[in-house]
């Protein structure tokens, strides 16, 4: 299929789509790509058409780029958008943050329902068969790079991604398209260059229609990852907590220790995080999923981290140290924020967990500082606060958030999980909330503190 077929089959396999966007670099390729869209727009007259150049700043000569694409986009009346962007390189390399930071500036232009033309073809393609290949991938990467997916707003799709590097090249010289050359395709350190200027010419020698094979290749892959989606998704929905983001490790059990793997990383990837490698998952199965009832594990992967805590196995990003707080919380008892948890105490909960505040006055409430007892059960008897959290569901890496509440020095409760015997509501009439009558003989707070605790009232979900 020629470059103007794609195009052409792309836009009338979309005839609702009236807003088209193309990633426009100046090169070769995507030059190729906006000159057919913009005759196809010109012709048809049923969408509009926009471009966005990315200027990543990584080139001496890219406010050039910048430039030649304005005159390439005013020569063709397309509509052209600039944006700069800072990479940030991570922990996958300078391509991968590139292209992470163009991705970015590509979701924020584009609209509900537009679709984002790219212009990678059938040796794109192969390259990235062969670099799946080579890192050990299964059919979830071996199925490379998709003809279209949900991207932002909308849609990224790549019409040009059946047609050879040849083809499009043909069209550029038939239509005396002139393009930007970037030097740095022919750094053979980054792994991609190395495969398109080594790898994959001394392959044709031998095999000259390798980029098209391969290609075929990678749409196999795709449509049998496409399958174990679909059964990883069954089983993601058999192993979840009801309600929660955590998976149930009883059930984990149950699954062949393959499917265990596909629906961690079907998991992994709902969350828009880097899919595990085969190691890290054998690590979660021994360490996590395999260990004892009572293993408080964890794993770390790059950037976030799997952790075990009773039946349930959650996914995690890097866990920061708890900060203490303290609070002082005066009557009539409006909503308190705690800003270093992210959590509320409000006096409706205090009254459904039955603890009985003064009638004025003041209570403290603060994070955990070790050696706490609490005064509960009938006969009572006085336990300590790191046990009543061992027996509760909250997590270890949460416990030391758990907000105490004292009145009159004395520990009243645990919130959400104990109330002292002294400190219990006893009746209700109606809506009205019994309270305890005498008042805190607590020394009056920092009046710093009282002040940053007035300005924390705003409500807040947890993250």
């Amino acid at each position: 299929m020629t470059p103007a077929d794609a195009v052409t089959q792309y836009v009338e396999q979309h005839a609702s789509i009236t807003h088209f966007w193309v990633a426009y670099s100046g090169g070769v390729d995507s030059h190729v790509l906006l000159a057919l869209m913009a005759d196809l727009r010109d012709k048809r007259k049923t969408f509009t058409l926009s471009a966005v150049h990315v200027d990543h700043g990584l080139q001496a000569a890219s406010a050039s780029w910048a430039a030649h694409a304005r005159r390439t986009c005013a020569k063709l009346n397309v509509p052209l958008e600039v944006c700069k962007c800072t990479v940030e390189e991570g922990s996958r390399g300078p391509e991968a943050a590139a292209r992470r930071a163009r991705y970015l500036q590509f979701a924020s232009v584009l609209e509900t329902g537009q679709h984002l033309l790219l212009a990678q073809h059938a040796e794109d393609q192969a390259e990235t068969f062969l670099l799946q290949a080579l890192r050990g991938s299964g059919p979830d990467g071996l199925a490379g790079i998709p003809v279209k997916r949900v991207f932002g707003k909308g849609v990224m799709a790549r019409p040009l991604l059946s047609c050879s590097q040849e083809s499009v090249q043909d069209n550029a010289y038939r239509l005396r398209l002139e393009w930007i050359e970037d030097p740095s395709n022919e750094h053979l350190q980054f792994d991609r260059n190395f495969l398109r200027l080594r790898i994959i010419p001394l392959i044709k020698t031998r095999w000259p229609a390798a980029a098209q094979t391969l290609s075929r290749s990678a749409m196999r892959s795709a449509a049998a990852s496409q399958a174990l989606m679909s059964m990883a998704q069954q089983d993601l929905d058999g192993v979840k907590v009801s309600g929660k983001p955590e998976l149930r490790i009883a059930a984990l059990k149950k699954l062949p220790r393959e499917r265990t793997f596909t629906a961690i990383r079907l998991w992994v990837r709902q969350r828009g995080l880097q899919m595990p490698r085969l190691q890290d998952l054998l690590q979660v199965h021994s360490d996590l999923i395999n260990s004892r009832h009572d293993s408080n594990g964890i794993v770390n992967v790059r950037d976030y981290e799997f952790r075990r805590s009773k039946d349930s196995l959650y996914l995690l990003m890097p866990q920061a140290a708890p900060k203490p707080f303290r609070y002082t919380w005066h009557a009539p008892f409006e909503d308190l924020f705690i800003s270093e948890t992210g959590s509320t105490i409000t006096l409706g909960e205090c009254y459904r967990q039955g603890i009985r505040l003064p009638d004025s006055g003041f209570v403290t409430v603060k994070s955990r500082a070790g050696g706490e007892l609490i005064r509960v059960g009938n006969p009572a008897f006085h336990k300590s606060v790191k046990k009543v959290l061992q027996e509760s569901p909250v997590p270890p890496w949460q416990r030391e958030t758990v907000p105490l509440i004292y009145i009159n020095k004395t520990l009243a409760a645990v919130w959400q999980l104990a109330v002292a015997v002294d400190y219990r509501r006893k009746t209700s009439v109606g809506n009205v909330v019994e309270r305890q009558t005498s008042v805190s003989s607590e020394p009056s707070p920092d009046p710093l503190l009282e002040s940053s605790v007035a300005a924390s009232t705003a409500e807040s979900a947890a993250s």
